[in-house]
């Protein structure tokens, strides 16, 4: 008698992502806090009309890392201890591992990444690594998951490329990291900017002497609107 096998649909993309992650603050942790367990030191989070940047200064990925890591549903490197194998000293886990807050969090599982579908329809993810020379970016377009139920989840292409530059920096003038463009977002406001922001200050440490892991949150618009002395509404501020 043969065995049988599981397969598994393009619908497991929405299982695991925006149904699961049903609060964009959470999905912004939850790539965030990705970057933080790569060994970051400072992470920018970009506001735009209609992109969301989130660029660190981690470890970055090489194309390996991506194709047995990245792409790989449920993998944690942090689970398997993969993820701190990095050249440069870091002590900052004593303080993140006491994190206990809503298990709701995608954690450990190797499903984190999958938040960007909660806050856009397409993703660009550019990285490099300290000792490579060449930039992997990697375009997903979360729409090509929701065409065809039956359609086996590993038939879904991923386009590839590797550069020998890429326009954008890394926090820092950094020679490794991950950024992560998110296009097609909603506006976000400055109230939720602000919830955002009570969110992600449990990712620091508040008994450290040194700033060992440094979040900054641009929104241009909202600069503008101060400028201006005006709120969202056109009201005086």
């Amino acid at each position: 008698m043969d065995d049988l096998f599981f397969s598994v649909k393009t619908g497991i993309k929405s299982i695991v992502g925006k149904d699961l992650i049903t609060d964009d603050n959470i999905a912004v942790f939850e790539l965030v806090k990705n970057s933080y367990d790569a060994h970051a030191r400072k992470v920018i989070i970009t506001f735009e009309d209609d992109r969301i940047i989130i660029a660190d200064n981690g470890k970055g990925m090489s194309l390996k890392d991506i194709k047995d890591k990245w792409l790989a549903l449920a993998y944690s490197a942090k689970k398997d201890g993969s993820e701190d194998n990095f050249e440069e000293e870091d002590k900052r886990e004593s303080y993140r591992d006491k994190i206990q807050e809503k298990r709701f969090y995608a954690g450990a599982k190797g499903i984190g990444r999958f938040s960007s579908d909660r806050l856009g329809t397409s993703l660009r993810l550019v990285t490099k690594t300290n000792n490579t020379n060449s930039y992997e970016q990697l375009d997903v377009n979360w729409k090509d998951f929701e065409k065809n139920d039956k359609e086996d989840f590993i038939k879904i292409n991923v386009p590839h490329k590797s550069l020998n530059d890429y326009p954008a920096s890394f926090p820092d003038n950094s020679r490794h990291g991950t950024i992560l463009e998110i296009y097609h977002t909603k506006i976000w406001h400055r109230k939720t900017i602000k919830e955002l922001k009570h969110s992600l200050e449990k990712l620091i440490n508040p008994f450290s002497e040194t700033n060992d892991f440094e979040i900054e949150i641009i929104c241009k618009r909202e600069l503008e609107l101060d400028k201006k002395g005006i709120d969202e509404q056109g009201k005086p501020i």
